[in-house]
């Protein structure tokens, strides 16, 4: 099916479709692809850019894939076997699209199985993971907080303002 002009693709590890279903928050289901031990979920094309930090903060585990010329989707009825196949939670009341608040649901099961969300850099706005940071003394400002003398930054953001 050509779906990159009306939808995009979410593609997580299969151990976060299992644990959405046992979160049971999500009302839509979800693709199980067994080959290759991932899950993807149906979104609306640009639905994710609406909301880009919740996406981003984890991306290292979820991926918004939303170039995707040609994807499986299978059909309705095909929910087991050995190809990709539909997973549907608990009742479910028929629709096959996800929206931008599904970021929610998959932060929660990412930091009980797969690891923390990221933070945000004080200085860029890429996601910050917690061992590629260094804290470093805040600039100072007319603003700062006294109570508040050191970020979280990347290595690399600290190099470039001279603050290591």
């Amino acid at each position: 099916m050509r779906i990159g002009k009306i939808l995009d693709v979410v593609e997580a590890p299969d151990v976060i479709g299992k644990a959405m279903h046992a979160l049971g928050t999500t009302p839509v289901p979800h693709i199980v692809v067994p080959d290759g031990d991932t899950v993807h979920w149906l979104l609306p094309r640009g639905a994710a850019n609406r909301r880009p930090w919740p996406w981003a903060r984890i991306s290292r585990y979820v991926k918004v894939l939303p170039n995707v010329a040609e994807f499986g989707v299978p059909g309705a009825g095909l929910t087991d076997g050995f190809g990709p196949h539909w997973a549907y939670p608990d009742g479910w009341d028929g629709g096959h699209i996800a929206d931008e608040w599904l970021t929610e649901d998959l932060a929660v099961c990412t930091l009980a199985h797969l690891g923390p969300p990221a933070q945000r850099c004080e200085l860029c706005p890429k996601p910050l993971w917690p061992e590629d940071g260094v804290r470093v003394v805040r600039p100072r400002g007319p603003f700062r907080n006294p109570s508040s003398n050191t970020i979280r930054v990347h290595t690399q953001c600290a190099r470039t303002q001279g603050l290591t």
